[in-house]
């Protein structure tokens, strides 16, 4: 079971933010079997990313500018048509284009309508109809741990210490920041050791 200081120490998430989510990340870890120090380390990595050190549980569709919108969604704002200018500083807009409602939730970012419904039949929450408890500490975290373990099957590739694929799973072929996601799962594997 994770407490808080090691929680600190393996994400580097301020003590505030690791208090938060403590109870509800060793209840959710316990739950979806990320138990062995390879498993813990692997989502701890992916975690303290995704999460912004534990600080973030919603995507960030603020954009201030045009120029940015095209550069991030192409499809919707180069090719598909869509004029940028309609959708700066305009998140619930951006949301419901893109994500249809379903943007990013939660400690690991919980995206789309059909991972909302398979974490809710998971977690016995309604999360299509109410996707705002995605940003309470308790399903922020028990659906990082669900989403890791059972929605992406992570695990095999954790226990392999596989940050690469792990990476993959999580956050798409992009692999937006694998280095830091390879950092921090090092130094949650050397925490978690001793």
């Amino acid at each position: 079971m994770i407490d808080t200081q090691t929680l600190i120490d393996c994400t580097g998430a301020a003590r505030a933010d690791a208090e938060r989510y403590t109870l509800h990340l060793a209840d959710g870890m316990n739950r979806f079997g990320i138990h062995s120090v390879n498993a813990m380390a692997a989502f701890l990595g992916q975690l303290a990313i995704e999460s912004d050190e534990l600080q973030k549980v919603e995507e960030n569709l603020n954009y201030t500018t045009p120029a940015r919108l095209r550069e991030i969604f192409p499809s919707l704002f180069v090719k598909g048509g869509y004029r940028a200018e309609e959708y700066v500083r305009n998140p619930r807009g951006l949301s419901t284009l893109r994500y249809k409602g379903f943007h990013g939730r939660g400690l690991i970012q919980l995206t789309w309508e059909d991972a909302y419904v398979a974490a809710g039949h998971s977690l016995g929450v309604d999360f299509r109809r109410h996707p705002e408890l995605l940003l309470q500490p308790q399903y922020a975290a028990q659906s990082a741990c669900w989403f890791f373990a059972v929605f992406k099957d992570c695990l095999p590739a954790a226990e392999r210490g596989d940050v690469y694929e792990v990476t993959g799973r999580v956050n798409g072929p992009a692999r937006l920041k694998l280095a830091e996601r390879k950092a921090i799962t090092a130094r949650a594997y050397k925490v978690l050791s001793q």
